[in-house]
């Protein structure tokens, strides 16, 4: 053996044991002398083939105070010198083809390659730790098979062991049961405070009533964001101002995944997995539930599982997948699936073997559906749009009146019910749209097989109206149909048209047109149908229909894949077409169905706001002139546009964004579920369903399914009640996890995009004035920012509360040999500079208030710097 190595081998293909031995007791090879009962054993799993991680691992085993490799196939050991691993050393072979697993070293000895073939030249690495690049290749999704087990972790004896904090033990199901029928529990789904973790939230039974309040993580009491829990009220003497307290007592249904995003560090000689996600409990990761070669790696990115919670402080997990490195794009993206436990599993293709029907309809299915295709339809969507669910027709009628359709892509008559691929499609349940790739619900050949495309035959589920001008509904019916698209237009190209109806086009200003339509017979229908959205809309608001508009943002990347540019997301007279025939088509299946099937009609709803939580903000909104009619949606409506009018957009801005606060989800569900209760507050409309989505939603194929059997096309279905109730419930909770997903996307880009322009200066709008913080809107990108009086030096934060129930900080910047001293006032609606930036090692923003005058000295240092 070359001893002038730190590691020593001959053999390349061994399994390996790590012996710990104390430096004064020399190893003992080929079992000249036993262990001690005091030294341990360790093994390492199968690891990938590397030639640079050495380092990493020489230093890893040292501190564990381990001092040699033996093999315990060959009696050979490789030992570890005090010299550590700064020096040059030979590489490790740690070949994925190979059951077995061999570290070797030796300048004389051998290198491996990444085929697993041995060289007998000299070898030299570079020292240190190995490139960040390198991680995502090196170290795929190890699991337990690479782990150290039985590391031995003591403390120092002159450290005391903290005592763990238990939880208090849930009740049983029998006592949860009672308690639930004699009303001394209460059941509801909570919500966890993401500024503030200890806080948690309870639905109150009552609408007018405030969520029941969970003080801290033990009365928590290991239930997570989402989870259907039973609680128990606490004494009145403990209730909290206006909120009443409670503890958890049971989980019914944990509907969290208890996976956590984050990364690793050591303390105290135990793995802690720091969560991202505040909410989420920081892990302690037993040796032989991580892989070694990430532990102390803070540029790793890892997904581990909750195992059990016992302790408050810290509950227990294991490490299930290295996603790649801190700050990379793809590996923060596979993050934020992983976080949200969105499935983006490509679909097998054995699953299109379950599509039997042909894309060519023979003569006796084109009998059974309405031929449409001799009709002047096309459709509107993003410039980017590949799924096309719809398109629209408009014919002039000789009475004046109009005959516009609705034709929805007939996706169902494709998905055969029950089948394997059925199945599949129901799991996933929706599309997810992340900034730079769509994970598409149908498999990519069944999506462009349904997709409505120019000039070729395809079926659809059509939904026709004869309307007036004003777009009063004469009649309407529904029928399977067969179509042929002219044209596939952008909203862009339809926005065009409705700007200037006249306006002659270039050839090359449109994508072709089929059927022997011009441009000139799509510009007049497209704003014959304006005419009539337009009367729809001042109808629909008018009833009562609410809007609450939130800044939403797209990206342009360039060829790497980072963002280049962004812009915010107009909604303009195109868009609002094609939502108002939508919405009427969605409006009149779900009153088709639910009368011909009413156990099983699988509809929408959205409740009402909490009301408690509109009466605190109206009380939060007087002291600034500010009133909300919080009666009705129409009343809620009526006084955003207002105090648009009154105050500014800014304004409008702030408002919207509190108003999401106290309203819920809108949510699927069966009719018979719910008698009666069918109402969409929002649209305020009595009943409601997704009709028009059916290649990105699959609740909308549950209605396809149900419409077809109201005319006729087929059988009414069997199904159970509970069994739709749950594809409901199931694609709940699988769109708002895509929704989480899509927007978690969009701040991984703003975050990525803000680093790589700085400085990036904004303006923006205080909402919320604590004692200690204030939280502010940035407008132009939709981001909620936080800033904390530890930010600034003793002295220049002075808090302020006023009888008429205002807040205010006033901010006082001292002199410099720069600027003179200036005072920057923070109240509700004051407008404030900040820079924003990346914080390190996350996707969030860090925000620094600007005094005024240097503020102004950025603005015009990043204007010259930009030209």
């Amino acid at each position: 053996m070359n001893t002038s190595n730190s590691i020593e081998s001959t053999n390349l293909r061994d399994p390996l044991s790590v012996i710990v031995l104390s430096p004064n007791n020399p190893l003992s090879v080929n079992g000249q002398k036993k262990k001690k009962k005091s030294e341990k054993t360790l093994k390492l799993g199968k690891l990938n083939d590397t030639s640079t991680m050495l380092d990493d691992l020489v230093n890893y085993l040292k501190d564990f105070k381990i001092t040699a490799v033996y093999s315990q196939k060959s009696g050979r050991v490789c030992r570890i010198k005090k010299s550590g691993c700064r020096h040059t050393h030979a590489s490790l072979n740690l070949s994925s083809s190979d059951s077995s697993n061999a570290i070797v070293d030796s300048e004389s000895s051998i290198n491996s390659s990444r085929n697993g073939s041995v060289r007998s030249t000299p070898s030299k690495m570079e020292t240190g730790i190995r490139p960040k690049q390198n991680l995502q290749p090196l170290i795929p999704n190890l699991q337990s098979n690479a782990v150290m087990r039985n590391v031995n972790t003591k403390k120092s004896k002159a450290k005391k062991q903290k005592k763990a904090k238990q939880y208090t033990p849930y009740l049983s199901k029998r006592e949860v049961d009672e308690g639930l029928k004699e009303g001394l529990l209460i059941q509801g789904a909570i919500r966890i405070n993401q500024k503030n973790s200890n806080e948690a939230y309870v639905g109150s039974r009552e609408q007018s009533d405030n969520d029941y309040l969970l003080k801290n993580i033990p009365d928590r009491n290991r239930a997570l964001e989402g989870d259907i829990v039973v609680i128990k009220l606490k004494p009145e003497s403990d209730w909290h101002l206006k909120y009443k307290t409670a503890t958890v007592v049971y989980i019914l249904e944990k509907v969290h995944s208890r996976m956590a995003i984050g990364q690793l560090t050591t303390r105290d000689g135990l793995i802690i997995l720091i969560p991202r996600d505040k909410r989420l409990p920081k892990m302690k990761i037993a040796p032989n539930n991580c892989p070694v070669l990430v532990v102390n790696r803070m540029d790793a990115l890892v997904m581990a599982k909750i195992l059990c919670w016992p302790d408050i402080d810290y509950a227990e997990g294991a490490v299930c997948e290295i996603l790649g490195l801190i700050g990379d794009l793809s590996s923060e993206n596979r993050a934020i699936l992983a976080e949200y436990n969105v499935d983006v599993t490509p679909h097998p293709p054995s699953l299109l073997q379950c599509v039997t029907c042909p894309d060519l309809m023979s003569h006796h299915e084109q009998s059974l559906r309405q031929d449409f295709r001799g009709e002047c339809i096309f459709t509107i969507d993003p410039s980017t749009a590949r799924d096309l669910d719809d398109a629209v027709s408009c014919t002039e009628l000789p009475n004046g009146n109009f005959r516009v359709g609705v034709h929805i892509s007939d996706v169902a008559f494709y998905l055969i019910e029950n089948t394997e691929l059925d199945i599949f499609v129901r799991r996933r349940a929706t599309s997810v749209y992340m900034v730079d790739n769509v994970y598409h619900m149908l498999p990519p050949e069944l999506c462009m097989r349904c997709s409505l495309l120019p000039g070729v035959d395809k079926r659809a589920f059509s939904v026709v109206w004869e309307m007036t001008k004003t777009g009063t509904i004469v009649e309407e019916y529904f029928a399977r149909t067969v179509i042929n698209s002219c044209a596939q237009l952008a909203y862009e190209h339809a926005q065009l048209m409705i700007e200037n109806p006249t306006r002659k086009f270039q050839e090359h200003e449109l994508p072709q047109i089929h059927g022997g339509y011009t441009y000139v017979d799509l510009s007049h229908k497209i704003n014959s149908l304006q005419q009539i959205a337009l009367n729809l809309r001042r109808r629909r608001f008018d009833n009562g229909a609410l809007r609450i508009d939130q800044t939403k943002l797209i990206f342009r990347l360039d060829e790497s894949g980072e963002p280049a540019e962004f812009s915010v997301y107009e909604n303009k007279e195109a868009h609002r077409l094609i939502e108002e025939f939508m919405l009427l088509a969605n409006i009149s299946v779900a009153t088709k169905i639910l009368h011909h099937i009413p156990d099983l009609a699988f509809l929408r709803r959205h409740d009402p706001p909490k009301e408690s939580m509109l009466v605190d903000l109206t009380k939060r909104l007087e002291p600034y002139n500010i009133h909300l009619d919080t009666s009705s949606s129409k009343g809620l409506q009526t006084s955003v546009l207002n105090i648009g009018s009154m105050f500014g957009l800014p304004h409008m801005a702030v408002i919207n964004h509190l108003l999401t606060k106290p309203m819920q989800r809108a949510r699927y569900f069966c009719a018979s579920t719910e008698l009666g209760n069918y109402s969409h507050y929002a649209l305020h409309i009595p009943i409601y369903t997704h009709f028009t989505s059916p290649i990105r939603r699959y609740a909308d194929i549950m209605v396809h399914r149900l419409l077809a059997a109201s005319l006729g096309y087929t059988p009414n279905p069997t199904w159970a009640v509970n069994g739709v109730a749950a594809v409901a419930t199931h694609c709940n909770d699988q769109k708002y996890a895509a929704k989480s997903a899509g927007d978690a996307s969009l701040d991984l880009y703003l975050a990525h995009y803000i680093q790589n322009h700085k400085p990036f200066i904004r303006s923006a709008i205080v909402f919320h004035v604590r004692e200690r913080s204030f939280d502010a809107l940035v407008p132009s990108t939709g981001s909620v920012i936080r800033i904390k009086e530890e930010g600034f030096e003793k002295g220049m934060w002075k808090y302020e509360a006023t009888a008429e129930n205002k807040c205010k900080v006033v901010i006082t910047f001292p002199q410099t040999s720069e600027y003179g001293k200036e005072q920057v006032l923070i109240e509700m609606f004051q407008t404030i500079t900040v820079v924003l930036d990346r914080i390190p090692n996350t996707n969030s923003l860090s925000a620094t208030l600007l005094r005024p005058i240097s503020s102004q000295l950025i603005r015009n240092k990043s204007a010259f710097k930009s030209k």
